[in-house]
């Protein structure tokens, strides 16, 4: 988050909503959220400002800061120009947010517990926050995704309900968004899918593939900041925890209710996700009947017809960008040898990364990322692709 937003400065600002993982929102000094421009949400993953309720009144009240702050309640106001707000203890998500009121357990840690602690902090706790709507299997939709912080509900409405706890797999003290910033040897998530479901695989052509479970159970249907349509696929940003895939050929219209408000549930209440989030995000060029031929027995073995060019790859390769010099855009080619996760990066002459034009699960083939030197000076430039433990580097320069 370089700076506010724009036109505006600082000290007009007494907190910031977010900014760690997907946007950021900005308080005011009055104790309201900042809506005056259209450059009011800061996304982090497209470094780019968008509205957020266009010039609405949205005060920063309870409603709001019960799950962004420790101790909040309806009475009192935690600013003093405006009334009414409501009140917290601490700014932020802090031990007794979850754990509940630990004075006493500071005074005597032998003797007096926490109120919550270990396995007393199941879903419903975590639910207080991470629902939509109440703690119901109702998933709440808009814009053809799935709305955020709706993690209970999509439990609700899997076949895992209520016989898993968040604390089953994850360790909720450390962040799956930055699983390297915990430390060495602590993880955010403490049991693959593989702990429970360890006779289930994906086999090709006779080969188990290195494909993870949460890859295709667990596709990003949910839309907290950004989503897009990646060719024939769909991405948002979150995670979701339904789980359950919809092997039909159809699209993601068939996953929501006919007004696109919720995600659409069977006669026992159970949703999934379809093929084009959980497939052709990846398998970009391929449409749902394509993937419906592959998914409903992908855990029994499937074949697929090799595709020469990839099958003669042996492999990874970035090739010289064309043309070059160039102004403004140019083109890279690279080929990937075998399923992977590629990201290119673009670095100035120092090294320094200024964006990423390709980030994404590849199969095997020849693919071209375009780069537009637009909002870039002339001169050296490298470019950078990073494919698990390979790393290639080339040179290309901007001649304005």
């Amino acid at each position: 988050m370089p700076a506010p937003p724009p036109g505006t400065e600082w000290s007009e600002f007494v907190y910031v909503i977010g900014g760690y993982g997907w946007k950021a929102r900005f308080i005011k000094s009055d104790g309201k959220i900042f809506t005056a421009t259209e450059e009011a949400q800061y996304n982090l993953e497209t470094k780019g400002w968008v509205a957020y309720h266009y010039q609405e009144d949205k005060a920063y009240n309870q409603g709001c800061f019960t799950c962004h702050t420790t101790g909040g309640v309806q009475e009192g106001s935690w600013n003093a120009q405006t009334a009414g707000l409501g009140n917290f203890s601490e700014p932020g998500v802090r031990c007794e947010g979850c754990h509940g009121p630990g004075g006493d357990h500071v005074s005597s840690p032998s003797t007096v517990k926490l109120p919550n602690q270990g396995r007393d902090l199941t879903h419903e706790r975590c639910g207080d926050c991470h629902q939509r709507g109440g703690r119901t299997n109702a998933i709440p939709a808009s814009g053809g995704y799935i709305k955020h912080h709706e993690q209970f509900n999509e439990m609700m409405a899997s076949k895992h309900g209520t016989g898993l706890i968040c604390g089953t797999c994850h360790d909720t003290h450390i962040a799956g968004r930055y699983p390297g910033a915990a430390g060495e040897g602590l993880k955010a998530i403490t049991k693959e899918c593989s702990t429970c479901h360890a006779d289930r695989a994906i086999t090709i052509n006779g080969e188990v593939k290195n494909i993870d479970c949460i890859d295709c159970h667990m596709p990003m249907a949910s839309k907290s900041a950004v989503g897009k349509q990646k060719g024939n696929g769909w991405e948002g940003d979150v995670k979701t925890h339904i789980f359950k895939i919809n092997t039909d050929a159809v699209t993601k219209d068939a996953m929501f209710t006919e007004d696109g408000s919720a995600v659409a549930l069977d006669n026992d209440g159970m949703a999934a996700v379809t093929l084009d989030f959980a497939c052709l995000a990846c398998h970009q060029s391929k449409d749902v009947t394509w993937a419906s031929s592959y998914a409903k027995n992908i855990h029994d073995g499937i074949t697929t017809d090799v595709d020469p060019m990839a099958a003669s790859l042996a492999h990874f390769a970035l090739e010289q960008n064309y043309p070059n010099p160039f102004n403004p855009e140019t083109s890279i080619r690279y080929i990937v040898p075998r399923f992977a996760h590629v990201q290119i990066d673009i670095l100035d002459a120092y090294g320094r990364v200024l964006e990423t034009i390709v980030n994404q699960p590849r199969e095997a083939g020849s693919y071209t990322a375009n780069f537009n030197g637009d909002n870039h000076v002339s001169g050296v430039y490298f470019y950078r692709m990073t494919a698990g433990d390979v790393t290639l580097v080339r040179k290309m320069i901007l001649m304005k």
